[in-house]
């Protein structure tokens, strides 16, 4: 699901290097709040419920954003861990305090370990938003990039 406030969304090459990214590209905001959202759902993606149900997984969630040189932005992340009914579970969620402008290209990155998983888990729901603080048409917001769901499983 996406939402395109301002100019919506675009897809440009990195400013700086992300460690680690197998692409050099990002999501780029505009002037007015722009949201991407996924629902990832782990058994079509190969986990089934005895695994999930288990107590021996954990969920690991990663971003990176950051901002153009000239332009400063706002960021949020929200991920949900949610049943078969779409019922929340467990709730992970950052404001970051927004990058100023004039910002050398700076880029951060979020991360969050779900551990202690209560039992029903069986969707992640990945959310983030992005905007520029100066208002500038066009794409000068918030640049994502490299977001990331990783189950990790522990040896019993």
């Amino acid at each position: 699901m996406v939402q395109h406030g301002g100019d919506g969304w675009v897809v440009e090459e990195n400013r700086r290097t992300v460690p680690g990214a197998p692409s050099q590209t990002c999501f780029v905001t505009s002037f007015r709040w722009c949201r991407k959202k996924q629902v990832l759902d782990l058994e079509e993606e190969g986990l089934w419920p005895e695994l999930l149900d288990s107590g021996r997984i954990e969920i690991c969630v990663s971003d990176w954003w950051g901002a153009r040189h000239d332009c400063g932005c706002k960021y949020q992340l929200l991920v949900q861990l949610l049943d078969t009914d779409q019922t929340i579970l467990d709730t992970f969620s950052a404001v970051p305090d927004p990058i100023e402008q004039w910002n050398n290209n700076i880029c951060f990155q979020v991360t969050h370990v779900f551990s202690n998983i209560k039992t029903g888990v069986r969707f992640v729901s990945f959310e983030h938003w992005g905007q520029d603080t100066q208002f500038w048409a066009g794409h000068y917001g918030a640049r994502v990039t490299n977001s990331s769901v990783i189950i990790r499983v522990s040896q019993s």
